[in-house]
């Protein structure tokens, strides 16, 4: 509603009409994408081949490993921010855990990314909705990395680091 009432109903005959509808296009294919991403993943680890992953989107063998296959998390220069796309909820503690083996410490969370910064060092994450009771975050070494909707996320130095 509030979009047709800043803009008019869409009739297509504004350029101004087409700019939210383009962004809400461009966040559902992103979403979509990484959901894809997310399928694959799981079904390679239940077994399927790659052959197979191409024959269902309709790409080689080959162009499905290289589209959807892991690339070993590469390093960054010391203080550079990474984003990192498409966590779900359902993966995102998996994400932060291994940019945290990488040395990268979240610096900041929204919708579609997360964001971390390259250290030297390897980092803990953790998400939670309840905000951790600042004697649980002090005893355990939590700091607060940031907020988003009623998510909470805590870093804190790894074991390696």
């Amino acid at each position: 509603m509030f979009v047709e009432e800043a803009l008019g109903r869409f009739s297509g005959n504004h350029v101004r009409q087409y700019r939210p509808m383009i962004e809400a296009a461009q966040v559902a294919a992103d979403e979509a994408k990484a959901t894809l991403v997310r399928w694959v993943e799981a079904a390679r680890r239940a077994g399927m081949s790659w052959t197979d992953v191409g024959e269902l989107v309709g790409i080689s063998k080959q162009a499905a490993q290289q589209r959807y296959g892991r690339e070993p998390v590469p390093d960054a220069p010391f203080g550079t921010i990474v984003v990192v796309p498409g966590p779900t909820g359902a993966t995102e503690q998996e994400l932060l855990d291994r940019e945290g083996a990488a040395g990268r410490e979240l610096v900041g969370v929204d919708a579609t990314r997360l964001l971390f910064r390259q250290t030297d060092r390897v980092w803990e994450h953790h998400r939670s909705v309840d905000p951790l009771d600042p004697a649980e975050m002090e005893a355990g070494g939590w700091a607060e990395a940031a907020r988003w909707f009623v998510f909470a996320y805590y870093r804190r130095p790894g074991s390696g680091g």
